[in-house]
Protein backbone atom coordinates (compact mmCIF):
# COMPACT_ATOMS: atom_id res chain seq x y z
CA UNK A 1 0.00 0.00 0.00
CA UNK A 2 1.08 3.31 -0.82
CA UNK A 3 2.44 5.60 2.22
CA UNK A 4 3.49 9.54 3.10
CA UNK A 5 6.60 9.76 4.91
CA UNK A 6 6.70 12.70 7.00
CA UNK A 7 10.13 13.78 7.82
CA UNK A 8 9.62 16.37 10.85
CA UNK A 9 13.22 17.97 11.30
CA UNK A 10 12.23 20.50 13.99
CA UNK A 11 9.50 20.65 17.13
CA UNK A 12 6.38 20.67 16.17
CA UNK A 13 2.62 20.65 17.57
CA UNK A 14 -0.48 19.16 16.29
CA UNK A 15 -3.19 20.89 17.71
CA UNK A 16 -6.68 19.21 20.20
CA UNK A 17 -7.94 22.33 21.27
CA UNK A 18 -7.78 21.16 24.97
CA UNK A 19 -5.04 21.86 27.71
CA UNK A 20 -3.76 19.85 30.54
CA UNK A 21 -5.31 22.15 34.03
CA UNK A 22 -2.46 24.50 35.03
CA UNK A 23 0.73 22.83 33.16
CA UNK A 24 0.07 23.64 29.24
CA UNK A 25 -2.75 25.81 27.20
CA UNK A 26 -2.42 23.32 24.65
CA UNK A 27 -1.76 19.21 24.62
CA UNK A 28 -0.67 17.67 21.18
CA UNK A 29 -3.05 15.16 19.28
CA UNK A 30 -1.97 11.66 20.62
CA UNK A 31 -3.09 8.09 19.44
CA UNK A 32 -5.11 5.41 21.98
CA UNK A 33 -1.39 4.57 22.96
CA UNK A 34 -0.31 8.10 24.20
CA UNK A 35 2.24 8.28 21.52
CA UNK A 36 2.28 11.29 18.54
CA UNK A 37 -0.33 10.85 15.91
CA UNK A 38 -0.83 13.58 13.02
CA UNK A 39 -4.60 13.54 11.91
CA UNK A 40 -5.35 12.18 8.47
CA UNK A 41 -7.56 15.53 7.86
CA UNK A 42 -5.15 17.65 8.59
CA UNK A 43 -2.60 15.94 6.26
CA UNK A 44 -5.42 15.87 3.81
CA UNK A 45 -6.06 19.62 4.19
CA UNK A 46 -1.87 19.94 3.37
CA UNK A 47 -2.04 17.94 0.54
CA UNK A 48 -5.00 19.40 -0.99
CA UNK A 49 -3.63 23.17 -0.77
CA UNK A 50 -0.34 22.09 -1.77
CA UNK A 51 -2.17 20.24 -5.25
CA UNK A 52 -4.01 23.41 -5.50
CA UNK A 53 -1.17 25.88 -5.34
CA UNK A 54 0.36 22.84 -7.91
CA UNK A 55 -2.11 23.51 -9.94
CA UNK A 56 -2.94 27.52 -10.20
CA UNK A 57 0.94 27.42 -10.99
CA UNK A 58 0.26 25.63 -14.25
CA UNK A 59 2.40 22.84 -12.90
CA UNK A 60 -0.51 20.51 -14.56
CA UNK A 61 0.21 21.85 -18.15
CA UNK A 62 -2.40 18.53 -19.43
CA UNK A 63 -5.71 18.83 -17.61
CA UNK A 64 -6.80 15.93 -20.35
CA UNK A 65 -6.61 13.28 -18.17
CA UNK A 66 -10.00 13.78 -15.92
CA UNK A 67 -13.13 14.87 -16.78
CA UNK A 68 -13.15 16.72 -12.87
CA UNK A 69 -13.34 20.25 -12.56
CA UNK A 70 -9.56 20.44 -11.37
CA UNK A 71 -7.49 18.02 -10.40
CA UNK A 72 -7.44 19.30 -6.57
CA UNK A 73 -11.46 18.26 -6.65
CA UNK A 74 -11.05 15.06 -8.52
CA UNK A 75 -8.08 13.84 -5.96
CA UNK A 76 -10.13 15.22 -3.14
CA UNK A 77 -13.32 15.94 -3.59
CA UNK A 78 -15.17 19.74 -3.95
CA UNK A 79 -14.50 23.05 -1.86
CA UNK A 80 -17.93 23.16 -0.87
CA UNK A 81 -21.54 23.21 -2.17
CA UNK A 82 -21.77 19.60 -3.89
CA UNK A 83 -19.83 16.69 -2.59
CA UNK A 84 -18.65 13.99 -4.01
CA UNK A 85 -15.96 11.67 -2.96
CA UNK A 86 -12.42 12.18 -3.97
CA UNK A 87 -9.93 9.28 -5.14
CA UNK A 88 -7.30 9.92 -1.85
CA UNK A 89 -8.38 8.88 1.47
CA UNK A 90 -5.90 9.24 4.24
CA UNK A 91 -5.01 7.46 7.28
CA UNK A 92 -3.64 9.36 10.33
CA UNK A 93 0.30 9.35 10.25
CA UNK A 94 2.05 7.66 13.11
CA UNK A 95 5.46 6.26 14.65
CA UNK A 96 6.80 3.30 12.31
CA UNK A 97 4.80 -0.34 13.79
CA UNK A 98 8.64 -1.63 15.18
CA UNK A 99 8.69 1.81 16.96
CA UNK A 100 5.05 1.54 18.02
CA UNK A 101 5.37 -1.25 19.35
CA UNK A 102 8.70 -1.01 21.58
CA UNK A 103 7.03 2.18 23.09
CA UNK A 104 3.61 0.50 24.19
CA UNK A 105 3.24 0.69 27.98
CA UNK A 106 6.62 2.39 28.20
CA UNK A 107 5.24 5.74 29.90
CA UNK A 108 9.18 7.09 30.76
CA UNK A 109 9.79 6.42 26.96
CA UNK A 110 6.58 8.25 25.78
CA UNK A 111 7.18 11.13 28.35
CA UNK A 112 10.28 11.94 26.44
CA UNK A 113 8.81 12.46 23.30
CA UNK A 114 7.24 15.58 24.80
CA UNK A 115 8.54 18.82 25.47
CA UNK A 116 6.92 21.62 27.44
CA UNK A 117 7.31 25.35 25.74
CA UNK A 118 6.45 28.58 27.51
CA UNK A 119 6.13 31.84 25.72
CA UNK A 120 4.93 35.42 27.11
CA UNK A 121 3.81 38.84 25.76
CA UNK A 122 6.51 41.43 26.57
CA UNK A 123 5.42 45.14 26.82
CA UNK A 124 7.35 47.69 24.31
CA UNK A 125 7.61 50.29 26.45
CA UNK A 126 8.39 48.85 30.02
CA UNK A 127 10.02 45.67 28.81
CA UNK A 128 8.47 43.00 31.46
CA UNK A 129 6.00 41.11 30.73
CA UNK A 130 2.17 42.19 30.25
CA UNK A 131 0.19 40.79 32.91
CA UNK A 132 -1.53 36.75 32.31
CA UNK A 133 0.08 36.18 29.22
CA UNK A 134 2.19 33.61 30.03
CA UNK A 135 0.99 30.28 27.31
CA UNK A 136 2.36 27.14 27.86
CA UNK A 137 2.10 24.59 24.70
CA UNK A 138 3.19 21.49 24.11
CA UNK A 139 5.75 20.33 21.73
CA UNK A 140 7.04 16.78 19.87
CA UNK A 141 10.41 16.33 19.13
CA UNK A 142 11.08 15.85 15.43
CA UNK A 143 10.51 12.36 14.11
CA UNK A 144 9.37 10.62 11.22
CA UNK A 145 5.58 9.78 10.68
CA UNK A 146 4.11 7.55 8.08
CA UNK A 147 0.38 7.65 6.67
CA UNK A 148 -1.54 5.27 4.36
CA UNK A 149 -2.84 6.48 0.86
CA UNK A 150 -5.92 4.23 0.19
CA UNK A 151 -7.77 4.76 -3.12
CA UNK A 152 -11.68 5.34 -2.92
CA UNK A 153 -13.35 2.73 -5.20
CA UNK A 154 -16.15 4.62 -5.52
CA UNK A 155 -14.85 7.85 -6.34
CA UNK A 156 -16.46 10.20 -8.75
CA UNK A 157 -13.17 10.58 -10.99
CA UNK A 158 -11.87 7.10 -11.40
CA UNK A 159 -9.92 8.31 -14.21
CA UNK A 160 -7.56 9.94 -12.24
CA UNK A 161 -5.88 6.62 -10.64
CA UNK A 162 -3.44 5.96 -12.92
CA UNK A 163 -1.98 9.48 -12.35
CA UNK A 164 -2.73 10.26 -9.12
CA UNK A 165 1.19 9.27 -7.55
CA UNK A 166 2.71 11.22 -9.95
CA UNK A 167 0.66 13.91 -9.73
CA UNK A 168 0.37 14.23 -5.63
CA UNK A 169 4.46 13.31 -5.47
CA UNK A 170 4.96 16.99 -7.88
CA UNK A 171 2.95 19.22 -5.61
CA UNK A 172 4.71 17.45 -2.47
CA UNK A 173 7.36 20.22 -2.16
CA UNK A 174 5.30 23.06 -1.81
CA UNK A 175 3.84 21.67 1.60
CA UNK A 176 7.25 22.67 3.80
CA UNK A 177 6.05 22.02 7.30
CA UNK A 178 2.93 20.45 9.02
CA UNK A 179 0.92 20.42 12.27
CA UNK A 180 -0.08 24.45 13.75
CA UNK A 181 2.35 27.48 14.28
CA UNK A 182 4.06 26.35 10.75
CA UNK A 183 4.61 30.15 10.06
CA UNK A 184 6.29 30.60 13.32
CA UNK A 185 9.38 27.45 12.25
CA UNK A 186 7.45 24.69 13.56
CA UNK A 187 6.71 21.18 12.28
CA UNK A 188 9.16 21.56 9.67
CA UNK A 189 9.22 18.56 7.43
CA UNK A 190 10.41 16.91 4.23
CA UNK A 191 7.11 15.00 2.44
CA UNK A 192 7.56 11.81 0.14
CA UNK A 193 5.46 8.83 -1.52
CA UNK A 194 6.98 5.17 -1.02
CA UNK A 195 5.73 2.68 -2.44
CA UNK A 196 4.38 2.35 -5.77
CA UNK A 197 0.84 4.02 -7.41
Amino acid sequence: MPQLKIEITSYWHSGTGRGRGSQVDAITHRNIHQLPSLPGRTIKGLLRDAVYRWEQFGGYANQQMTNAPTITEGLFGPFGGATWPGLLRLSDAQLPLAEREALIGQQPLIAGLYRNYFSTAIDHKSGVAQESSLRGMELVIPLTLYAQIELIPNAKYLDLQPHWYKLLSRALPLVQAVGSHRTRGLGRATLTLEGGA
